[in-house]
């Protein structure tokens, strides 16, 4: 089921911070499972690394089918991201789009330090942070960064009136919280 974009903003918020809490809902129970086997009905798009410390949907206190994430290192985005979140939109309906980092990220980590192996490049060169800025702004800076890239995608490939809200946050490992940017 598709939602508008504050209410999809919503729920994330209040998923999050039941998970923060330790109240999460019961999910992927036997029902659940069989409702999404026939189909899947995601209200929100999750951009997101690939760092297995930032379990989306347990993050969100989702179950399945509720959020499509697309998951990277650094969440950078390729032709396959930007196809996946068209899709998503596109033919699943979903209105809102989050980019989210998370404290610690290797990526953002090797990018600002510099000294990343030749084999990360795809990944690197495409997280711009200043070296100066601690890691939490660096990957504040780079949410930011990427959401203004899928701002700037969705106008360019025909979204003007119809592109879906996109938003940045990022994922607190320790606390479990997400602040919203």
């Amino acid at each position: 089921m598709s939602y508008p974009p504050d209410i999809a903003l919503s729920m994330l918020r209040e998923g999050n911070a039941r998970f923060a809490e330790g109240r999460q809902k019961p999910h992927y129970t036997q029902g659940e499972r069989l409702g999404v086997a026939r189909e899947q009905r995601p209200w929100a798009v999750i951009v997101g690394c690939s760092d297995s410390r930032v379990p989306v949907e347990v993050v969100f206190d989702v179950g399945p089918g509720e959020l499509f994430v697309i998951r990277v290192a650094g969440h950078v985005m390729s032709e396959a991201g930007y196809a996946s979140v068209r899709y998503a939109v596109d033919v699943l309906g979903t209105r809102l789009v989050v980019v989210l980092g998370h404290e610690d990220c290797g990526a953002v980590t090797a990018a600002r330090e510099g000294d990343a192996p030749e084999w990360l490049a795809p990944i690197t060169d495409h997280i711009h942070v200043s070296p100066d800025s601690s890691l939490a702004e660096a990957v504040d800076q780079h949410v930011l960064e990427s959401v203004s890239e899928l701002r700037q995608w969705f106008g360019d490939n025909g979204f003007s009136d119809g592109a879906p809200a996109v938003t940045g946050a990022a994922y607190q490992l320790a606390s479990g919280l997400v602040h919203w940017l």
